[in-house]
């Protein structure tokens, strides 16, 4: 396959967890970049129009903040959207038990699952010390850290600190720690 996409479920999550703040306006700008949220989602859409949708999106609901904490509220959002599934309530309520460890190394595979394109590593620097690199940010690093830090968050981490760096307009890496 050589087209880059991104899977339905990962966009209808994206919307999910917005809820109630989809507004018309925004709506619009969606079709307008080329998501029309008022039919059925695609299977695949492609991950140029994902990545300008994650930025309108970013803008729409958080305008007065820096763009990468848009993105970064977006991808805690998601976290929280997967929460009001039935499957996702019953994983996310199991990663306390996995503990923080286990989380960090499932990322990969978790990210796996949402597009066809993103190469994840994971380094483990020591323990609650690791580095992640993603070939594909969508535009800004903001919005993995925010999946990142909110599933760590729920996973149990203590005093976590995920910090993007090298980013170059594609692939980022962060370093990501907490108290062991």
């Amino acid at each position: 396959m050589s087209d880059e996409i991104v899977y339905r479920h990962t966009i209808e999550g994206l919307f999910r967890s917005i809820g109630r703040r989809l507004t018309p306006d925004l709506r619009n700008k969606l079709r307008d970049a080329g998501l029309d949220l008022d039919v059925p989602i695609p299977r695949n859409t492609p991950r140029t129009v994902f990545a300008e949708v994650l930025r309108i999106t970013a803008q729409h609901l958080h305008p007065d903040a820096e763009v990468s904490e848009g993105y970064r509220q977006l991808g805690i959002g998601i976290i929280q959207g997967v929460e009001q599934t039935m499957l996702g309530k019953a994983l996310v309520s199991m990663w306390p038990i996995f503990g923080p460890e286990r989380v960090v190394v499932r990322i990969r595979e978790s990210f796996a699952t949402v597009n066809n394109y993103q190469k994840t590593e994971l380094e483990t620097q020591g323990p609650a010390h690791h580095v992640i690199r993603v070939s594909e940010c969508n535009g800004n690093p903001g919005y993995l850290q925010g999946i990142i830090e909110a599933g760590l968050t729920k996973a149990g981490a203590r005093n976590l600190r995920v910090e993007p760096f090298d980013f170059d307009g594609h692939a980022c890496s962060y370093r990501v720690r907490w108290e062991p």
